[in-house]
């Protein structure tokens, strides 16, 4: 193929191919052995009609095909050829058939941008630190208690911090049965926080086991399930039994129940400072981290090509819509007013992700009139997130360059043991896994933003 390209904008290139005869004929050929092999015409055994015949009857339906097929593929292999890398879908603005069965045609494209990081050298930022302290501890095992806690059964009327099974009956505003919707020993908890309707919960103060009581209620407001959220409701609750949850003893015998590997409670006390010690120190790591892209953000100007922050944007979407859908899956549960109510929402922390979409390639090589470049319509959250986080990936790009990283075999050998205790895998399998490659980025970055460090000015702070 011969390939020219013509600046068009800082980062829009013109990319002009000829493809040869011999290129697209040999793409015919191989398309009419294939018809050739199921096709059935009268005078003709299946499979045995002639290529000239094929090629006088179907050859321009078929060259449209396979040129529809190979379009993608030809782009491709000219960008590779240019030195071009797309930032998102090239777009046909001209296309020829010439005589002698070449082909020509124009790609529009829009091209990665380059920078070169400036500020990297000069940076200041906070690094903040936490002592964890022996409250905080208590409050933890206080938890563990309220995890581990017993019932028992009891003969009085229910009261916060007990346990009710009941009947429930849903009523309509008249005070009459709904049919069908009827749910039989319930499990409430009376009292805990995450409580989808504190109302409902003080209706029921007092019941006893045997009693009904016809209770009419709200949701929270706040609820993650919309339906429900600030909807009124009538019920008949019919008491089954009330339970009593008793809370253990703080001693080593709790500790050895909560988990074999703890002999002694000052064993389990020991493991829990540990944890929460790791942990502000990832978040103590994560901030400064996030505070150095912040610095860095602001201190390089990068012009994104609006192709680029489209596609990212769409798959964005599509990434979104991919995680709902797994989680209307996994949330499946019954709807059926669920008042134990724990209806949990994950929450999606986005990370800043250094994740690309490289688009495929769409293109109609008809549409001469027709621009590829839809603008697409986006929320201005939207906008920010995708610049946000192509800019932090050509920063850590350049970066990667610029700081000239390397890991070594046996730094990543340390990392994937590291990462698979954390993951709960066999290093083996972690190594052997499609992430492998992705996690010896993420040891890359670990060591350029350990380089940016050495070189800022760090304030500690307490909190």
């Amino acid at each position: 193929m011969k390939t020219n390209v013509i600046e068009k904008g800082k980062w829009e290139r013109d990319l002009e191919v000829e493809v040869p005869a011999e290129r697209i004929n040999r793409e015919m050929t191989s398309a009419m052995r294939r018809h050739q092999k199921r096709l059935e015409i009268p005078g003709f055994r299946k499979g045995k009609v002639p290529l000239k015949v094929i090629e006088k009857r179907f050859g321009p339906s078929i060259r449209h095909g396979v040129i529809e097929d190979l379009l993608p593929t030809l782009i491709h292999e000219a960008s590779e050829q240019a030195g071009l890398v797309p930032a998102g879908s090239p777009r046909i603005t001209a296309f020829d058939q010439p005589e002698g069965g070449g082909l020509t045609f124009t790609a529009s494209i829009d091209i990665w941008p380059e920078v070169e990081v400036q500020g990297d050298e000069s940076l200041e930022i906070e690094k903040v630190s936490h002592e964890v302290t022996d409250a905080e501890i208590d409050e933890q095992i206080e938890e563990l208690r309220t995890r581990n806690a017993s019932e028992r059964s009891v003969e009085r009327s229910l009261a916060s911090g007990d346990v009710l099974i009941a009947d429930l009956q849903r009523l309509d505003e008249e005070g009459n049965a709904v049919e069908g919707e009827k749910y039989d020993e319930r499990y409430f908890q009376i009292g805990a926080e995450d409580a989808p309707s504190p109302e409902f919960e003080e209706a029921l103060l007092g019941i006893a086991a045997g009693e009904e009581r016809k209770v009419s209620f709200s949701y929270r407001s706040d609820l993650p399930n919309e339906e429900l959220a600030g909807k009124l409701e009538h019920f008949l609750v019919t008491a089954r039994e009330v339970r009593e949850r008793v809370l253990p003893e703080v001693d080593d015998e709790f500790a050895k129940d909560v988990g074999p590997q703890f002999d002694s409670l000052q064993a389990l006390r020991d493991h829990i400072r540990a944890q929460m010690v790791e942990r502000w120190d990832y978040m103590s790591r994560q901030k400064l981290r996030s505070d150095v892209m912040e610095s860095l953000l602001k201190a390089n100007e990068i012009e994104l090509p609006g192709a680029l922050v489209g596609n990212y944007v769409e798959s964005m979407r599509r990434e979104r819509e991919q995680k709902e859908q797994q989680q209307g899956s996994a949330q499946a549960h019954d709807h059926d007013h669920d008042h134990e109510g724990h209806d949990h929402e994950g929450h999606d922390h986005d990370h800043e992700g250094h994740d690309h979409d490289h688009e495929g390639h769409d293109h109609d090589h008809e549409g001469h009139d027709h621009d590829h470049n839809h603008e697409i319509k986006m929320s201005d959250e939207e906008r920010q997130t995708a610049e946000r986080r192509l800019k932090s990936y050509l920063i850590m790009e350049n970066l990667r360059k610029k700081v000239n990283v390397e890991v070594s075999d046996e730094d990543f050998e340390q990392y994937l043991v590291t990462r698979a205790l954390q993951m709960g895998m066999k290093p083996e399998e972690l190594k052997r896994s499609p992430r492998a490659a992705e996690l010896r980025r993420d040891l890359e970055e670990d060591k350029i933003f350990e380089h940016l460090e050495k070189a800022a000015k760090i304030t500690d702070k307490a909190i």
